[in-house]
């Protein structure tokens, strides 16, 4: 039987790698790598997108995404943001090949939680050696759940979405089932505002109709007294040439042509029946205008705990990657009594 051996291909042009140059620029290991950040709505602000749903949209428009998703954009105070770690080794019980929701802090002036000396160590360390690396101070979410030894149990990117997911809908049945008290509530806050601006309006218009009859009065009074003028004159120029030259100025009122018309009904009254003792002219009385102001009438959502802190090191060629410096998790017993996890 006849055997063929099979030769490797060579390669033309490969360089061989040094030794050297696999060895890792520094001595603490990659434990994680940065992905795609979250966002969840808070707690208490699952009401605030529940009026602003009802408020804002239709039925159909509050069923659909693209209402929410436009309020919560408009809004971002509403949210928390969280950084999804994949963490890529197990550290003390958080099992590795697994992705970590957690708070970023880069570079903090100081270390909460109580770090114990061997954090503080290896943080010496590492400013020492990567003085321009970036420090990370991480603390994962976890929900209500621990293990048979009581440790937390941290929430999964995947959890954290749900959960938003979630928030969202249970402000969409709210909005849905409320949507015509928020309204009416609406429209009940707008009632004090409305009247005050309806007795603003009405006092403006009150102030220019009285206005307006006031100019009124002052243009007939203007009239009798140019009519009275020239009629002084008319009695000069009768006197003087025996007719009148200057024409008498027409009313341009209605109030000043009935006064007109009174004055002469009551002339000719008093010439044939005599003026009473004590009245001279027709007095005719005034109205008074009065305005009276108006008074103005008066889902349980998960819960997601902070705890259990990394320390991570980012160095400036190895953007996202993120190295172990520590993590260390202070587990109080049922007798009240704390005891440490530390992983450096």
């Amino acid at each position: 039987m006849q055997t063929t051996l099979l030769a490797r291909p060579r390669v033309v042009g490969q360089r061989l790698v040094d030794i050297d140059e696999l060895e890792d620029s520094s001595p603490f290991g990659l434990q994680g790598l940065k992905r795609k950040a979250l966002r969840l709505i808070k707690p208490d602000c699952i009401s605030k997108l529940a009026v602003a749903l009802a408020m804002n949209g239709t039925r159909d428009e509050i069923r659909g995404e693209g209402l929410a998703l436009g309020l919560l954009a408009r809004h971002p105070e509403w949210r928390d943001e969280y950084e999804v770690v994949h963490l890529i080794e197990k550290s003390l019980w958080i099992n590795g090949r697994s992705d970590l929701v957690m708070t970023l802090t880069p570079n903090p002036s100081q270390i909460p939680d109580s770090p114990p000396q061997q954090i503080v160590d290896a943080l010496t360390r590492a400013y020492a050696l990567h003085p321009e690396a970036t420090v990370w101070y991480g603390v994962p979410l976890f929900g209500d759940q621990t293990t048979p030894d009581g440790l937390p149990i941290p929430l999964t990117a995947q959890e954290v979405r749900d959960e938003q997911d979630r928030r969202i809908q249970a402000a969409r049945d709210q909005a849905l089932k409320y949507r015509w008290a928020y309204r009416a509530a609406a429209r009940a806050v707008r009632i004090p505002s409305t009247i005050g601006r309806f007795v603003r309006q009405a006092w403006m218009r009150g102030e220019a109709c009285c206005q307006a009859v006031s100019d009124y009065q002052a243009r007939a009074r203007r009239d009798t007294r140019e009519r009275a003028r020239v009629r002084m004159i008319n009695e000069l120029e009768y006197t003087q040439c025996g007719r009148y030259c200057t024409p008498m100025p027409e009313h341009t009122t209605f109030v000043g042509r009935i006064r007109e018309q009174a004055n002469d009904v009551a002339d000719i009254a008093a010439g044939r029946i005599g003026t009473p003792a004590g009245m001279t002219t027709l007095a005719v009385p005034g109205v008074a205008l009065t305005i009276q102001a108006l008074i103005p009438l008066f889902y349980v959502p998960l819960t997601v705990a902070t705890c259990d802190p990394f320390l991570f090191m980012e160095l400036p060629d190895e953007t996202g990657k993120l190295r172990h410096l520590g993590h260390w998790y202070w587990q109080t017993d049922a007798q009240g009594k704390k005891r440490l996890h530390v992983h450096v």
